[in-house]
């Protein structure tokens, strides 16, 4: 025998052959082989034998297929796995489960802590320039309003040299302050 004809009745071309798989050039080396090697002539009339009984086997039985089939096989394949794994197997997956949940949950604990801290730093800082702006805005509010009333109280009272518009004002401030002690008084009683 030569290498040729032994790489050739060593691999398992007979199948690929008898299914039409080789493409030309190998099919018509494997038909000269055939001519020369009786033992790959005889392989290859067994294969073709067998296909021809397999076939004919097949379309003269009929099988009786129960009804639902396919969703009991499914239905058993997806929900029988009794035996698959044994106990110690089961327990080893389980604890291995464990561990990595254990290890996703401290890593995302990290991460979201880092997170948490850094949304409430800036939640506080922006609270408190908040409250920095209304106290600067209303310390503001209430040093310009005293000076308006400082300049507008001189202009009145020390430039015009009469006492009058003091009263006015004296009166004004008293009657103000009257009204402010009864609310407090009012709501402090319906408390």
């Amino acid at each position: 025998m030569t290498p040729t004809q032994e790489k050739f009745c060593e691999s398992n071309l007979i199948a690929a052959y008898v299914d039409g798989e080789l493409d030309g050039d190998l099919a018509q080396r494997f038909e000269e082989h055939l001519q020369t090697c009786e033992p790959c002539r005889v392989e290859l009339r067994l294969h073709r034998l067998f296909i021809c009984e397999l076939d004919a086997t097949l379309t003269e039985t009929e099988m009786p297929m129960p009804r639902d089939f396919s969703r009991i096989i499914a239905t058993r394949a997806s929900t029988d796995m009794r035996g698959v794994r044994t106990g110690a197997e089961n327990r080893k997956a389980l604890g291995i489960c464990m561990i990595l949940a254990l290890i996703g949950f401290a890593l995302l604990g990290a991460t979201a802590r880092e997170t948490i801290f850094l949304v409430a730093g800036r939640f506080v800082t922006t609270v408190i320039g908040l409250v920095g702006f209304a106290a600067t805005a209303i310390y503001e509010t209430v040093a310009g309003l005293a000076v308006v009333f400082r300049v507008l109280s001189r202009k009145i009272i020390v430039e015009s040299g009469s006492l009058g518009p003091m009263i006015v004002v004296l009166a004004v401030a008293i009657i103000l302050l009257t009204r402010l002690l009864s609310k407090y008084h009012r709501t402090s009683a319906t408390e």
